[in-house]
């Protein structure tokens, strides 16, 4: 093909369809991101959390079988965005403010929730579950229930602590022979409400 036989609007033309065509995967690439259908920037750009940033969120909690599903979060109350990654540490508190014992474990799959970074706009909230054994087939056992929760945040050493119902917590473990009180399931920190 001689490229002189082209007229020049011709060739521009080709040119426009060629550099079309080259875009229809970075835009299909773009369009798939959650930061890009949001506007939220990218977690290269956005800062961890700090804890001094965050206000704790405490949602509904539920039981059935045996277990008490949670549902907590972090708050954004800042003037810019951060990001959160993992796992949340919780501690149960004594009314003193004293540590109950607590063994907080990780939850992988739980809610079907899987690891990844949250972006949070000021204002936005990232979401975790702690799931727990209740009372109910350990007989006349009991174990402590707690007056506050002390949690630090994901790749964080500041905490946030709650205070008020939603904080009172008993969870139970292990068995009537071997009861060990404080066993919580945490799951990672997620965009969206699962309760």
């Amino acid at each position: 093909m001689d490229l002189r036989t082209f007229s020049a609007g011709r060739l521009s033309a080709m040119v426009a369809v060629a550099c079309g065509v080259a875009l229809l995967p970075a835009m299909a690439l773009a369009a798939a991101s959650p930061a890009a259908a949001t506007g939220v920037a990218a977690s290269a750009t956005a800062p961890r959390c700090a804890a001094a940033s965050l206000l704790i969120w405490a949602g509904p909690a539920t039981g059935a079988a045996g277990s008490v599903d949670a549902e907590y979060g972090f708050t954004d109350h800042s003037a810019s965005s951060c990001s959160l990654y993992g796992y949340p540490i919780v501690q149960m508190l004594n009314k003193s403010g004293t540590d109950l014992a607590t063994f907080d474990q990780k939850a992988p799959g739980a809610f079907s929730i899987k690891e990844e970074t949250v972006v949070l706009a000021p204002g936005k909230t990232a979401y975790f579950g702690v799931v727990y054994a209740s009372s109910t087939g350990y007989a006349n056992l009991t174990c402590p229930t707690s007056a506050a929760l002390r949690f630090t945040p994901p790749q964080n050493t500041g905490t946030v602590t709650l205070h008020g119902s939603h904080a009172k917590i008993t969870p139970f473990g292990g068995s009537t022979e071997h009861l060990k009180c404080g066993i919580l399931h945490v799951t990672p920190v997620t965009a969206k409400r699962f309760q």
